[in-house]
């Protein structure tokens, strides 16, 4: 049951992050100094959640793949959870950026389009995979 409602979860944050972000243009009129809107707050709040979840989800898979002999769970286990991490990462670095950063610095626009692009397909992929095994 915990697995099914984790893979709804995290396929539910992506799909609603993919599809904010190909709206986002069509919805917000980006200005220098606007604030951020209130959806994409909420959004990457939910990716962090997800990515805590991901982070976790995909090292037990790793150290599954990393003591059997299949190359192929190996590759994806791997590589599901390095993107994590990286996206992680990625989030944290920008989203301290907004309020907490030392100095003059903003949030790096390029680098939540690379989170809001890599994020949903991480977290529908891993969210069916996690739904079809309960």
């Amino acid at each position: 049951m915990v697995k099914r409602l984790a893979g709804l979860s995290l396929a539910i944050v992506g799909a609603a992050v993919a599809v904010h972000f190909v709206l986002d243009p069509l919805i917000y009129e980006w200005a220098e100094g606007d604030d951020t809107p209130i959806a994409w707050i909420i959004l990457d709040w939910l990716m962090a959640l997800g990515l805590a979840i991901a982070l976790w989800v995909t090292f037990e898979a790793k150290r599954a793949a990393d003591a059997g002999p299949d190359l192929r769970e190996y590759l994806i286990a791997n590589t599901q959870f390095y993107l994590a991490a990286a996206l992680a990462l990625l989030l944290v670095w920008n989203a301290v950026q907004i309020d907490w950063a030392a100095g003059d610095q903003t949030p790096d626009g390029q680098v939540w389009v690379v989170i809001d692009v890599l994020a949903p397909l991480l977290f529908v992929t891993l969210g069916l995979r996690l739904w079809n095994e309960s």
